[in-house]
């Protein structure tokens, strides 16, 4: 199983897809704090405190808020080519004739892409704090930091690194199950921009219990909310449903779901 695992790692790390897209994360923040930077130096009175204006206080609720609803996408994304891309090619079907037991290379690529994954998420999470504080050391003020303060940011990006490691595998069973990794994908992609908003929007009660919310506040360590009434009467009450643990137990309910399906299918599947 070892060898397995670390070939299947290995595959992973060599695909481009899974260093491309943390690459333009990573230029999409540093353009961002570049951004920011110039506006701020060029407003005087406008200077941040990392503690208030960036990592929301001392328990850091937002200082992921910009990656933690992108990194999904980028784990599904990187889970669907990683095994779609070797069923389209046969690469998939030549690994099982070495290793003939489908559970076990499911499970070694569920594991590889999953920490592969986190490994990336956090890291990911880590730049960006290091480019936020960098921000406010020379635009404002990072007084106050604690360590407090820097565990939960610890805390924080460990979070990140399990919701995405979760996606990850999320997207991987779910395109086991389509047999097709462009259709998953673009499915995905379709999902993320316009079904979940507009759940958010004419199902609230539905709305809280789909994937990427709960992803996104797990990662954030926020409440999953939802919002009562009507905007265009003006009464509008935004009610706390469940924690951000809660959030988590669901995205790892929504993964088990599309693991144990995709096992099934793969298990019986031809694949060649």
């Amino acid at each position: 199983m070892m060898n397995l695992l670390m070939a299947e790692s290995m595959r992973l790390w060599s695909r481009r897809m899974t260093r491309f897209f943390p690459a333009i994360l990573a230029l999409l923040m540093v353009a961002g704090v570049v951004i920011a930077y110039l506006v701020i130096s060029n407003d005087t009175d406008n200077s941040p405190d990392f503690v208030i204006d960036m990592a929301g206080g001392v328990d850091a609720g937002s200082i992921l808020g910009p990656v933690s609803s992108l990194l999904p996408l980028m784990a599904f994304v990187i889970g669907a080519s990683y095994i779609g891309a070797d069923v389209k090619t046969g690469v998939l079907e030549q690994i099982l004739t070495w290793e003939p037991r489908r559970l076990r290379v499911l499970a070694a690529r569920l594991l590889a892409a999953g920490s592969g994954v986190a490994i990336l998420a956090m890291a990911l999470g880590a730049f960006l704090v290091g480019l936020l504080f960098a921000l406010a050391a020379t635009t404002g003020t990072v007084d106050g930091t604690t360590g407090e303060l820097w565990g939960n940011i610890g805390l924080a990006i460990v979070r990140l690194g399990l919701a995405s490691a979760l996606f990850c595998a999320f997207g991987l069973g779910v395109t086991v199950l389509v047999n097709n990794s462009v259709g998953s994908i673009v499915g995905f992609v379709i999902y993320y921009f316009v079904v979940e908003s507009l759940t958010a929007l004419f199902l609230r009660r539905v709305s809280v219990y789909l994937p990427i919310t709960n992803a996104s506040a797990f990662a954030d360590g926020s409440d999953v909310e939802r919002i009562e009434g009507s905007a265009f009467v003006e009464d509008v009450a935004v009610v706390s449903v469940h924690s951000y643990l809660v959030a988590g137990l669901l995205l790892l309910a929504w993964t088990a779901l599309a693991i144990i399906a995709a096992a099934i299918i793969f298990q019986r599947r031809d694949i060649a």
